[in-house]
């Protein structure tokens, strides 16, 4: 099932069977409840993850606040990426706002099919930096329109 899964997903189409298989091995899918937190501020980055089915809230938060929505993710949107960009922690949450089904790939697990492949690890790598562009543009458009 992890195998049809990332076959599917647009980022991980561009990987040979056998990447797929490598990443498959070190790849989950996990099951969460509404409310519950797929990753917080702080926590060792070690995993991408992608959103099968359900949604999840990604928020930039501080102590005691319910903090500022950086992203709403859909179905078949990948968070968790800032473990691929050399940081070492993530620094948003990321809360299920419904019952979800994610798909949690280990980063290192990636970096080596991608430092194997590396014509392919730069179109995935592209890939993921639209993903932030567009968190980027949408975050800076909240801003605006909470500040006009």
């Amino acid at each position: 099932m992890v195998m049809e899964r990332l076959k599917g997903h647009a980022v991980f189409s561009l990987l040979s069977p056998r990447e797929i298989e490598r990443l498959s091995a070190a790849s989950g899918i996990m099951h969460l409840k509404e409310g519950e937190t797929v990753y917080a501020p702080g926590v060792v980055a070690s995993h991408i993850f992608v959103l099968l089915k359900g949604r999840v809230e990604l928020r930039r938060t501080a102590p005691g606040e319910a903090g500022f929505l950086v992203d709403d993710i859909v179905d078949g949107g990948m968070f968790g990426v800032s473990s691929l960009t050399g940081l070492e922690r993530y620094i948003l949450k990321a809360e299920c706002v419904k019952d979800s089904e994610v798909l949690k790939i280990e980063i290192n697990a990636l970096r080596r099919i991608l430092d194997d492949n590396p014509v392919v690890g730069y179109a995935i790598q592209q890939r993921i930096s639209q993903i932030f562009f567009k968190r980027y543009v949408n975050a800076m458009e909240m801003i605006t329109a909470g500040v006009t």
